[in-house]
């Protein structure tokens, strides 16, 4: 394996692999570029392979004959062996001083550059002189955000296809669902009595409202992923406002995919009016739903917290969309909240789209053989479906745009958290 990987870092430029090996043998040493070795957390040498030798030289540490150099270095600065001399901090001294030394030795070190490296903190002093004595620079270009964009968007298709349950079971369960509501629902639309007045009613909430519900499932996968991710952004590879736009773009085929499986299955088995416009508002709906999850899931440090959170919101706003209670009889202080919820807007546009300019013969003496009498009840009659429409991708935008200044802000207070931290250390030691 190590041999692949030696052949496989030389075949393109920039290309490294970072991995830890517990004892490797000697022949294994070999195939080793840099080494980081730490003890207690503590740095005691980072580098080319060859030249830690001559740093153990210096302290009196040579690596005796026929010895597995690896080993002898883990156990010269391992301080729960009783044969050690030097504590962890000494060995990060010794190596700061050394490394420091041998760095201020070198001709190519300009007079800038040793200044720049003074002003860093103890610990990043001896890393960057280290690279500087080994005298192969490493340049490395920062891509665009265009091009990290497409790599993570690229990264997170890969992870679908070799993990299929993540969208698969999420496909499983709407499909289910639709059979479900198909067959207590078939051929629905055919019907004009009073109870199918209310079926259909009935049926559109649910529609609006456990299908965005099952959104919830997306914020397992999110939170998990992010220690992969702030590592990422730690390293400097990209700044997380990047990573969240990936996410938002490659979240939107998967929920296309749902709101088209749903629309075929429910509007050919139940026959409901204006399968187009059923299939745009689903799909807003689902992008708003996931929009909102995955903001969520940039709040909580556990996905379980986040699935409550993001549940009380969806139960919040089904309260709020005017179907158990229409606008009118909001108490005054609420009235605003109608508006709150994306609910509302999903919902009053497959009202409108269903009962509007309808004909109910058979609900006539109901009152509702007119299906804009209907509209009238829920106090919807007015409403405009491309307003709507175009309501809703604003809020999935603002929610995304919300997600972009969270994870700034975020990405901001870790760096200035660890500039005080190192500004504290440098001042400790």
């Amino acid at each position: 394996v190590m041999k692949f990987l030696s052949d496989y870092v030389k075949k393109a430029p920039n290309r490294r692999v970072i991995l830890t090996i517990h004892q490797p043998s000697s022949f294994i040493w070999q195939l080793v570029d840099n080494v980081v070795l730490l003890t207690k957390g503590r740095l005691v040498y980072q580098g080319p392979r060859k030249k830690i030798e001559p740093f153990f030289e210096s302290l009196g540490y040579p690596t005796p004959q026929e010895y597995n150099p690896a080993d002898h270095y883990v156990t010269a600065v391992n301080d729960e062996f009783s044969l050690h001399e030097l504590s962890a901090e000494e060995w990060e001294k010794a190596y700061i001083n050394w490394a420091f030394e041998h760095s201020r030795r070198a001709s190519f070190r300009s007079t800038s550059r040793a200044g720049s490296i003074r002003r860093l903190s103890v610990r990043r002093s001896a890393s960057a002189s280290m690279l500087a004595m080994s005298g192969d620079y490493i340049t490395t270009n920062r891509t665009n955000a265009f091009w990290v964009t497409l790599e993570l968007t690229k990264r997170y298709f890969l992870n679908l296809f070799f993990n299929p349950g993540i969208l698969g079971t999420r496909i499983a369960m709407y499909v289910m669902l639709s059979l479900i509501i198909g067959a207590l629902f078939w051929d629905l639309g055919s019907l004009s009595t009073y109870s199918s007045i209310q079926s259909r009613i009935a049926l559109l909430f649910y529609c609006v409202a456990f299908f965005v519900f099952m959104s919830i499932a997306v914020l397992p996968f999110t939170v998990i992923e992010r220690a992969i991710v702030n590592k990422e952004v730690r390293n400097g590879y990209y700044h997380p406002a990047v990573y969240h736009l990936s996410q938002a773009i490659s979240s939107v085929p998967g929920t296309a995919l749902l709101a088209l499986l749903t629309t075929i299955i429910i509007v050919s088995m139940t026959g409901l009016q204006e399968p187009y416009w059923y299939y745009l508002n689903m799909f807003l709906a689902l992008f708003c739903a996931e929009a909102l999850a995955q903001l969520v899931s940039h709040m909580v440090p556990h996905f379980i917290v986040g699935m409550a959170l993001v549940a009380g919101f969806y139960g919040l706003f089904m309260l709020l969309q005017g179907f158990m209670i229409v606008p009118s009889e909001f108490p005054g202080w609420l009235e605003w909240s109608y508006n709150v919820a994306f609910h509302t807007y999903s919902w009053r546009t497959f009202m409108f789209n269903e009962f509007h300019n309808q004909i109910f013969p058979d609900a006539e003496e109901a009152g509702f053989g007119n299906g804009n009498k209907i509209l009238e009840v829920y106090e919807i009659e007015s409403v405009n479906p491309s307003d709507d429409m175009v309501v809703l991708v604003c809020y999935g935008i603002i929610i995304h745009l919300c997600s972009f200044a969270l994870l700034t802000a975020k990405h901001w207070q870790s760096k200035r958290n660890n500039v005080a931290g190192s500004a504290k250390q440098s001042k400790a030691d």
